[in-house]
């Protein structure tokens, strides 16, 4: 999405959504909008802690300023984030330090190479967190927008730390875009193609979000030289992951009633603005 269509279209999406819940008629701010959104996402949350714990974040924003994202590991607030990503544990110890240094290294990464993404990622994005897992990589709900899970390895580079940022913003801005213009058309969900990512077989608004995702992922590499020279521990080398989304795009436009009864308009869209990218990276 960032990569695909623009920080500009990123934004006017979060600002159509959030629109109503802007207060006064004066002239729209970083901050402003930011305590719009997450207004939006309360209204959006299911009930219980996780709304809880939004209402909570609206407290605690900055007044002013561009917003920081925050980065937690700890109770009380990691249970309700776990909970609400389907990883709820009572028993869960907390979470190595190194963890927590890696999520935030991975972000100073990414500000150090593009700025103008950091930004948005940090007005999107209310919380970033990770905990003890049996596994390692990043999470994304669409029932939680604006929150990221990312579980590091220790042999991650950083740039695996970055790309894990990466992928889930790219989900976060397509459940905001979804929410804005429509993607899919009744059914889809029955589609069943191979992910781009996971390499398995999944339904076919997955394999969708896996496409953008890879090539949101091989833009960052290419746009920042960092293609060649390190060993992709959590999405590949990157010839490996082109090979993939390449596949992934040929069998998505080659279902025989693609663009008129399983995708919408905008969806068909971003799919061929993927398509092009690929083919010129």
């Amino acid at each position: 999405m960032y990569y695909l269509e623009g920080s500009q279209e990123v934004l006017r999406n979060c600002a159509v959504l959030s629109h109503s819940y802007l207060d006064g008629t004066g002239s729209v701010t970083q901050q402003s909008l930011r305590t719009a959104y997450l207004k939006l996402l309360v209204s959006l949350a299911p009930d219980g802690a996780y709304a809880e714990y939004l209402r909570g974040r609206l407290s605690t924003d900055p007044v002013d300023g561009p917003p920081v994202t925050r980065y937690t590991d700890t109770a009380p607030s990691t249970d309700a984030l776990a909970e609400v990503f389907g990883h709820a544990d009572a028993n869960r110890p907390a979470s190595p330090g190194w963890q927590l240094e890696k999520c935030r290294a991975g972000a100073d990464f990414i500000a150090e190479r593009d700025p103008e993404l950091a930004s948005l990622m940090q007005l999107l994005t209310h919380t970033v967190f990770t905990m003890s897992a049996a596994w390692t990589g990043s999470m994304s709900e669409r029932n939680a927008i604006g929150a990221t899970l990312i579980v590091p390895d220790e042999r991650w580079h950083i740039n695996d730390v970055a790309e894990a940022y990466v992928h889930e913003f790219t989900h976060t801005a397509l459940f905001l875009d979804e929410r804005a213009k429509g993607h899919f058309q009744a059914g889809a969900d029955q589609v069943l193609l191979r992910s781009a990512i996971r390499k398995d077989e999944r339904t076919l608004p997955a394999v969708v979000h896996s496409l953008l995702v890879a090539t949101e992922v091989l833009t960052w590499r290419h746009r920042h030289g960092l293609q060649d020279g390190l060993e992709y521990r959590l999405h590949g080398s990157t010839q490996s992951m082109l090979d993939r989304a390449t596949e992934s795009y040929d069998a998505l436009t080659a279902l025989p009633t693609w663009q008129e009864s399983i995708v919408k308009d905008r969806m068909f869209q971003l799919v061929e603005n993927a398509g092009k990218r690929l083919a010129a990276l």
